[in-house]
Formats: C-alpha cells, structure tokens, sequence
C-alpha cells in the first residue's frame, strides 16, 4: 500500500498532523519510536488558535477539563515591585477559548493517539524508529525498524513529514541548518503537585531579580512549575543533586509543600530553520524552530505549522498537486514563527538580565511604560498575523483569525467549527450577502468552498461576536481559510467578486 503521508514523530504536533490529515481520509503512516506516551509534562501552555485546531482533531472538548485558564503574568523587579504583566482576557471569548490556557502534555498526547487510533485511514506504528529515506519524482520510500525485534520495513508515499524534535534525523539528512537567533541559556524546570497551602502568588509571575531570575507558572488544577536560571559558573549537572535543587527551588517557596513531579534542565535557545521543504520532504515543529518558553508559544507554533502544512497537504490530494500552493507552508509560516521567537528571546532577555544596575534601570522603564498605560498587556498582542501566502491582496482582514460564533444547531448550542469542517468556508452575515455566491455555486464547489450563513436563514448566532466584528470591520461576509486565517472580507457584490477570482488563483482554478 502506498500512503498520502508518512509522519515521523508522534509527539503533540505529528499526532495534531495525522488527525487532521485522517480526518479527511488521507492514508497516513505515523512512525513513533516510543511505544508509550512521555509521561512527564514538557510544554504548559495552549491558546485559542490552538484550541480551535484541537476542535477540528476532535478532542477539544475532551481536552477541556485538563486544561484552565491562564491567571495573567507579573513581572516583579530588584525590589520586587511591578514592572509589567500580563493580564488574562476575560470571558466571554471570542475564539470560542480562553486566549491562553495551561494543560498537562501527557493528556493532550493520550487524546490525540486514541484520536488516531480511532481513524480507519491513520496507521500508527508504535515502537517503529526511521532509519533512512529516499525521494524522486513518484514519491518518498522510507526504511523503518521494529525498535524491539530490529525487523527492517519499508513504506511508500506521496510525502514525508518531518516531526522529529529538535535533534531531527530528516533535517540532518537533508543537510538543512539551523540560523541561531542569539539567545541560548541553561534553566532547570521544576513540576510539582502542591500538597498543602503556602504562600504563592495568585498569578504566574516573572521574578527578573539579577541574584537569580526564574518563573514561576500558574498550572492547571495542583500542578506548578518553576523554571530557575543557571548561573554563570553552575552546570547543569550540579542540579542533579536533590540538595542543590532543593536549595535554589526554596528561594521561591516553601518545598515541603510540594510532591515533586519531575526536575529537568533544560538549554533554551532561539533557532529557526530558513527551508521547510526539499522537494517531497517537509519538516514541522521543533525540527524548524526552537523558542524560549517565556511567551508560551514553543508547542504552538509548531501546531500551527501540523495546522498551515495539512490542509495545503489534503488539497494536493484532493484538487491536484499545485507546489506553488504547497510552497506557501514556508513563506507563511517562517516569517509568522520568527516573529514569535524574537518576542520570545526580548522577554527572556528582560527576565534574565544579571547585571544589577542595567536591572534597575530596565525596572525604571518598564513601571513608567506601565504606570503611563503605555505598555501592551495582552499576551496576544505578541502573536502577529499572516502576512503573506493564500491571502487576498490589501485586504486589512486578510491573515487575522476569524472569530468563532456560538450557534444553535439541531436544537442545541454549539460552536461554528463543530459544525463546519476544516474546509474553505464563505461565511455570510445576513441573507443579501449569502445570495452573492448563489451564482457561483458551481466554482465554490470546485474549489471546495462550503457556505455558511449566520443570521436571517441560517444559523442562529447566541452571542454577537461574528456580528459585532462584521460591524467593526464594515463587512457583511468573509471567505475563510481552513486553518480560520481570514482570507478575505466582503462587504459587497463586488467584493465578493475579487476575492472569489483572487482566490481562484492561488488555488489554480
């Protein structure tokens, strides 16, 4: 048999590629070299573009009662004052998810391999460790081992995905290079279980003190993290030694209150891959980027490529193969991801600044920014845009991310993308503008285009999100990307006509 994709790698972003390429029907194969689930937390946090690519997977909901919402950052100075934060957007939320919420990773990857196992087209192979490929023009062949007999295997696809972490062996192979963004420290991360009350703060909070910096993170329901910086003149190995650890981890808080769930170090650095793609190999997550945790944007940015790369995947499969549509994956995504990390770093900088006075005088700025309102407050703020790729052309909404209404369907309250799949959808805010497309009909299916209509004659929306942003942007219906990136505004007959050519031909129609 030969699949649509072979995936190598199963952690969060692999398995979040093969359930949305399964949830199409593609054929995947998904090679995994441990046959059980890392049980030990990695990454913390999730947001509400990743939540939503956790709906079309099928297991937001599921994931829900593991996760909460993110209290807010605060950043403290030398003397401990106020020198910036974070506040949480409160409800309701108009991605349908808080902004930013905290999770357990061992969870998240139970969900997503059940969520495979569960789809007939998706062939998981645990225990299957990659050993070599080779590509041409009629697809990629890949030789896999049984980690535990050494029985050799092979496979044929259509493409590869590289999945593999940060130390990918397909990135290597393909002799792909890593630009270093100048940020890279050592941190020892601390999970713990509180056990019993101590003081601790109520939100996640910075502690930018020059004689140590650390964070100390909010986690859903006991659990709590603490990522602590190694000094100048400290190895790593030192904090191998429960005493020292112990010792560090107390500056902090009281450890007897804690059941310790695992301590690791870790080298954070700032990294990100400058081609995504060679020929039928494509690579996602940290095999391209790597990001310092100080934005929570690590695992997200690497869902967001499973999210980017899948549907341009199912619909080279689905509508022909077009590279040029394919090529898109890495010029949407580098510029999207450089951004982030770049953020990322700047706030790690700020956190882990050792010089006492350029300390004091980064606490002088920043409270003055902050008490002045100047400062930006909100955690996504951080998180830019689509700029180019499958976009319509000086559109101010194109590359935002579509507000996600909730709505009545078969009686009962729902949200939209519940409903609808991770297809292009033409969603339309009152009868006039859905009747726009009824001409069209027969390009949108073509294209494959599913209408939506919100209001007079379709669903009926509860809240007023999707009216109230039709209403700011003076539009009246939208074509939408399947991963919900807006790739255009409509406010008129006219409009629609653009933006249906446009798209056209970025989709070769």
């Amino acid at each position: 048999m030969k699949y649509d994709v072979i995936i190598s790698g199963c952690g969060p972003v692999g398995a979040t590629l093969a359930a949305l390429l399964g949830s199409h029907g593609l054929n995947v194969l998904v090679l995994e070299k441990f046959e059980t689930v890392f049980d030990k937390p990695r990454a913390i946090v999730l947001d509400w573009e990743i939540m939503r690519v956790l709906q079309i997977c099928g297991i937001a909901h599921d994931l829900e009662p593991y996760t909460s919402p993110h209290t807010g950052t605060d950043f403290l100075g030398v003397e401990g004052q106020l020198i910036k934060q974070f506040d949480p957007l409160p409800p309701p939320y108009p991605l349908g998810w808080p902004a930013t919420l905290m999770f357990v990773q061992p969870e998240l990857e139970r969900q997503l391999r059940a969520r495979l196992m569960s789809l007939p087209s998706v062939d998981l192979k645990l225990g299957a460790g990659l050993d070599s490929f080779t590509q041409d023009e009629a697809g990629v062949t890949v030789a896999y081992s049984d980690m535990t007999t050494g029985e050799m295997r092979h496979a044929t696809a259509d493409y590869l995905v590289g999945c593999d972490g940060a130390n990918s062996q397909i990135r290597d192979a393909l002799e792909i290079g890593l630009t270093d963004l100048q940020f890279d420290e050592w941190w020892v991360v601390i999970d713990a279980w509180q056990m019993q009350d101590t003081p601790l703060p109520t939100k996640t909070t910075q502690y930018c003190w020059p004689s140590r910096p650390a964070t100390y993170v909010v986690g859903p329901g006991t659990l709590r993290r603490w990522e602590i910086k190694i000094m100048p003149g400290e190895t790593p190995d030192e904090f191998l030694d429960k005493a020292k650890l112990n010792a560090v981890w107390g500056t902090y808080v009281d450890t007897s209150a804690f059941d310790l769930w695992r301590s690791a170090t870790y080298r954070f650095n700032a990294r990100v891959a400058d081609r995504w793609r060679d020929k039928r190999i494509f690579l996602a997550g940290d095999a391209m980027h790597q990001t310092p945790p100080f934005l929570g944007q690590g695992l997200c940015a690497g869902m967001r490529d499973a999210a980017n790369l899948s549907w341009k995947l199912i619909r080279s499969k689905t509508h022909g193969v077009s590279d040029a549509l394919l090529d898109t994956y890495q010029a949407e995504r580098l510029p999207h991801v450089s951004t982030i990390i770049e953020h990322g770093k700047q706030f790690g900088l700020i956190i882990g600044e050792l010089d006492e006075d350029e300390a004091r005088k980064r606490d002088t700025d920043l409270r003055g920014q902050l008490l002045s309102g100047k400062m930006i407050t909100s955690r996504q703020s951080f998180i830019p845009n689509l700029k180019t790729g499958v976009l319509h052309p000086d559109d101010p909404l194109a590359g935002t991310l579509m507000v996600q209404p909730k709505i009545i369907h078969e009686g009962k309250e729902t949200l939209l993308d519940d409903v609808v799949g991770m297809n292009f959808l033409y969603v339309s805010t009152d009868a006039e503008a859905g009747s726009w497309a009824d001409k069209h009909m027969e390009t949108l299916t073509r294209l494959g285009v599913d209408q939506v209509s919100i209001g007079a004659g379709g669903y009926r929306e509860i809240d007023t999100f999707l009216r109230d942003w039709a209403t700011q942007n003076n539009v009246r219906a939208a074509f939408v990307r399947p991963d919900r990136y807006v790739y255009g505004g409509v406010a008129s007959g006219d409009d629609f006509e653009a933006r249906l050519t446009s798209l056209c031909a970025f989709l070769e129609c």
